[in-house]
Order: structure tokens, then C-alpha cells, then sequence
């Protein structure tokens, strides 16, 4: 019996600033001002930042195998670690079977079969691992970071309800807040080379750009472009290859419009520099950059299918565009730009203050509480946590 609990996080890959890989090092935080002790489990990670968190980590080596192979290997060796050390609690971000929480970061399948309709069968190799894991092993909770998610997992993979719990995702208000726009936009508007009275409209994600629709997001820049009084200005910020959407916009000849950006470790100043950011996303499970920019007060417009949606209420919803015609988008920016948006902005800030790390704190603590109530593996552990 443990004097000390242990928990277990399980996470492939925790080497890259992802929504998976942010959430995962807040749970570190979390579990350790529980009493924890935190013993990481992963194939790549950045060493340095696991330490700082001041957790312990558990390298299993990759193989040089097909990707379905190498995720079912890291499943297996990571199983071994735990039936041999038998920690308290273990937590997994998909990746791993027979956890005793699950946090789920994507609908894979959901995603193909929206963004590829017409392509049927080919099941990922990601996709094989979240069946097996969903389907076979044995776990007490999946947690699912929207109600979309949650919809997809309990219909798909066959789960009860009861067993299915949804998180938002939290952000950091220390770094996204209101006091970055007093001491920040200006600067780096001009760091940009914005005019005062031009509109900045961005994009900012962590990768994947097909599945938060550049492509839209270019055809929708053409048409403020051509089609209003206002001078707009575009900045997209993401990791990937955007090369194909860099020509697509010297083609429609807005290419002088737009400024391009890998990933930004000062991504706030970014926000603030913006007059709206926009996420016509074809599916987006949460969406963190939702909330950041919201905390941020920038005024967010976003596509039906993204899951950080379902915290904008009441006059928030029309801030969420149904379908994909870049006329009506562009009808939506540009409304937004001509009207006094202070009331809204309130309303942001206020609503995304409810999801800082503090109330994910509070989640996580809930669903450990609730699972050692209902399932105690160690009454000192429970003890412990009481206290």
C-alpha cells in the first residue's frame, strides 16, 4: 500500500504544444497539488517540460513499424508498466487500454466521414487503436471534451451514457486575458504592419489545416476583399505545409493581403492584434483557440461543427455560422466590423473566465473523487485525497 498514491498519465506523444499535450501537462499540475506522485508514460516527450512539472516519465521506445503496430505496442508495454507497478490511478489520452479515465481529444471517424464522404473503409490506424481501446478494455470513465464528442463515442462505440463525462478544456488566464490587448495590440499590429484603420481577420491553430478549412477561410478573405469598404488584412498562424494555400491566394491575387506564421510561442499578442478570428473548421472537437481568443476578448466566428460552440449562449450564438458559403461569412465579418461590439466582448471575456484552468482543476478533482468513491483500489490513497 502506498504511502504516496501514484498516477499514472498516458500519452504518446507529449513533445509538441497540441490541445492533447497541454491538457496532459495541466493534469501533471493538478494530480500533483492532489498528493500525487506522477509518473508519465510516453514514446516522445520534451524531458525538460515533464521535469519542470515535476513529474517522473517512463520513455517506451518507438518501433520502426507501421503506425497501427507502434500504437499497439505502446499500449501493451505501457499495460505491463502498470500491472507491475499498480498505481492508484491511471489516465490515458487514447492511447492506452484499460485506464481507469480516458480522456478522448478527437472523433476520428466522425471526421472522416465528414470531410471524406465518399471514401469508405479505409479505417486509420488511429482509428483502429480508439475501437480497441473503446471497445475491448476496461476502463471506468471516458471523458470527452464536448457534447458532439460525447454524442459520437456513446453511439459509436456502443458506450453507456452513464460511463461518458464531458470536460471543456481549460486555458491559462495568466497568459490569455484582457490586460494583454491594453499592453499588447498595438505593438504588434505594427510588428505586422497593420494600418489603424484596417481589419485585421486571423486564423490561428496548432496544424492541420485542411480540417480547420483554410481553404474557406481564403475564399471567405476574397470576398472582404472585393466586396467591402473595409481594408482587411489576414494572418494565418499554424504548423504544417502552406504551400498549397499560398498559391491558392496568389491565384485569386489577395496574396499581398495575408502574413503566414509557424506556430508562436507569444500566441496572446496574436489574438489581441486581431479584429475577429475565425474558425470555419469542417469538425473541431473543442477548439482551446476558441477560448483563448475569447479570454483575450477577440471576438471568435465559428463554423457549427466546432464543439467550443456550445458555450456561446443566448445573443453568443449568432457568433456560430451555419454551412460553408463564404458570402455569408464574409456578410458576418464584415457586420461585426461595423458595429460597437463591447457588450459582446463582456459577454466573451465573462464566458470564458468560467473555463480557466482553476474549473478544469475542479473537473479533474470531481471525476478522481468520483471514481475512488465508486471504485477504491487504495483506502489510503482515498484518505490521503480527503485530506
Amino acid at each position: 500500500m502506498e504511502e504516496v498514491p501514484t498516477a499514472v498519465i498516458a500519452i504518446r506523444k507529449l513533445n509538441k504544444t497540441t490541445g492533447a499535450a497541454r491538457i496532459a501537462l495541466q493534469q501533471i499540475s493538478i494530480l500533483k497539488s492532489m498528493g500525487y506522485r506522477v509518473k508519465v508514460i510516453c514514446e516522445k516527450a520534451n524531458k525538460k517540460t515533464v521535469a519542470s512539472y515535476g513529474a517522473d516519465l517512463k520513455i517506451i521506445p518507438k518501433l520502426p513499424l507501421s503506425s497501427f503496430i507502434r500504437r499497439l505496442w505502446f499500449t501493451k508495454r505501457a499495460n505491463a508498466w502498470c500491472r507491475q507497478h499498480r498505481p492508484s490511478l491511471v489516465i490515458s489520452h487514447g492511447d492506452m487500454e484499460n485506464s481507469d479515465i480516458i480522456y478522448m481529444h478527437n472523433c476520428i471517424d466522425l471526421a472522416q466521414e465528414i470531410m471524406c464522404p465518399h471514401v469508405v473503409g479505409n479505417q486509420s490506424d488511429v482509428s483502429k487503436i480508439h475501437h480497441r481501446v473503446l471497445q475491448k478494455s476496461k476502463y471506468k470513465l471516458v471523458v470527452a471534451n464536448s457534447q458532439m464528442m460525447a454524442n459520437d463515442l456513446i453511439k459509436r462505440y456502443k458506450i453507456p451514457s452513464e460511463k461518458v463525462s464531458i470536460s471543456y478544456p481549460g486555458f491559462d488566464d495568466r497568459q490569455f486575458n484582457t490586460s494583454v490587448k491594453t499592453t499588447s495590440r498595438m505593438k504588434q499590429r505594427e510588428e505586422l504592419g497593420i494600418k489603424d484603420k484596417e481589419k485585421l481577420i486571423g486564423l490561428i491553430t496548432s496544424g492541420d489545416f485542411k480540417k480547420r478549412n483554410l481553404d474557406l477561410f481564403i475564399d471567405i478573405a476574397y470576398e472582404l476583399i472585393h466586396n467591402s469598404e473595409i481594408t482587411y488584412r489576414f494572418l494565418v498562424i499554424g504548423q504544417g505545409d502552406i504551400t498549397p494555400y499560398k498559391e491558392k491566394a496568389t491565384k485569386l491575387g489577395i496574396e499581398k493581403h495575408f502574413t503566414w506564421k509557424k506556430t508562436v510561442p507569444n500566441v496572446e499578442c496574436y489574438y489581441v492584434a486581431l479584429d475577429v478570428f475565425v474558425l470555419p473548421a469542417h469538425i473541431e472537437e473543442f477548439g482551446c483557440v476558441v477560448l483563448e481568443a475569447m479570454a483575450c476578448s477577440t471576438i471568435p466566428l465559428i463554423s457549427e461543427r466546432v464543439g467550443a460552440g456550445e458555450l456561446l449562449q443566448n445573443e453568443l450564438k449568432d457568433l456560430i455560422i451555419k454551412g460553408y458559403d463564404p458570402k455569408e461569412w464574409f456578410q458576418a465579418i464584415d457586420n461585426i466590423n461595423r458595429s460597437n461590439n463591447s457588450k459582446i466582448t463582456e459577454k466573451l471575456v465573462n464566458t470564458a473566465k468560467k473555463y480557466s484552468y482553476d474549473y478544469q482543476y475542479d473537473v479533474l478533482q470531481g471525476l478522481i473523487s468520483q471514481h475512488l468513491q465508486n471504485s477504491i483500489k487504495d483506502e489510503a490513497c482515498f484518505t490521503h485525497l480527503k485530506e
